[in-house]
């Protein structure tokens, strides 16, 4: 086998060092040293300090659809050196940040962005089968937020169900109750689990079937449907 050259290795090491997304850790400091956060706020999701004193409210720079110029990485950093058109945005031009650190920005939001546009994942949905002379079971699944903002569901749906509930389960007074709530929090980059014992969807009037669709909603407009099997616990 031919031994690889030190400058070949040097050049090898200075491409995973340099590449694309080594720059967003810098990125999001330069982001907070330039003062972006003040009005697109310290996530870029335009819920800075600043952002009521302005009378266009700042973009959420995590959702790549609100772009006015191009979202690649090229077109973020053009869009921080020479602004946007006045009457659009209003966005004021930056052109004395040098090109090396506009593009470490430009990085950094374009990971949020890239993240941001992953919808909640639902997987493992099933239900519980009913008991005999009964309409009430529970439904069971897990939900990802892969983003870098909060999400919550807020309601399920079924047709072959009368009213879907979230419940979730709490301790008072040294004992479990259930508890009807509004909706379901899940944090950034994190997953939650409706299992028995824990948060549950509690289905009222659901008719017996083999197999029900389920739709979710999010409080940020997305909306998940998912097939889950009807199945007995043992």
């Amino acid at each position: 086998m031919r031994a690889v050259r030190p400058l070949a290795i040097l050049v090898l090491l200075f491409l995973v060092a340099c590449g694309p997304g080594a720059e967003v850790t810098r990125g999001r400091d330069l982001y907070l040293a330039y003062g972006c956060a003040a009005c697109h706020g310290e996530n870029a999701d335009g819920n800075g300090p600043a952002a009521g004193l302005s009378h266009i409210p700042p973009r959420d720079l995590t959702n790549l659809k609100g772009y006015r110029g191009a979202s690649t990485i090229e077109g973020i950093s053009s869009t921080i050196a020479f602004g946007v058109a006045e009457g659009r945005t209003g966005m004021p031009a930056y052109p004395d940040i040098p090109q090396r650190e506009r593009t470490a920005i430009a990085e950094y939001l374009h990971s949020l962005a890239q993240e941001s546009d992953g919808a909640p994942r639902v997987r493992a949905a099933w239900v519980r089968a009913l008991l005999p002379a009964q309409d009430t079971t529970a439904g069971y699944l897990m939900i990802e937020n892969p983003g870098a903002k909060p999400l919550a569901l807020v309601s399920v749906t079924s047709p072959d169900v009368r009213v879907i509930e979230l419940h979730v389960m709490q301790t008072k007074d040294g004992m479990m109750t259930m508890q009807h709530v509004q909706k379901i929090d899940v944090p950034p980059r994190e997953f939650i689990r409706f299992e028995p014992g824990g948060a549950h969807l509690m289905l009222i009037g659901f008719k017996p079937r083999n197999e029900i669709d389920l739709r979710l909603v999010f409080d940020d407009g997305s909306v998940v449907n998912v097939k889950a099997p009807v199945r007995d616990v043992e």
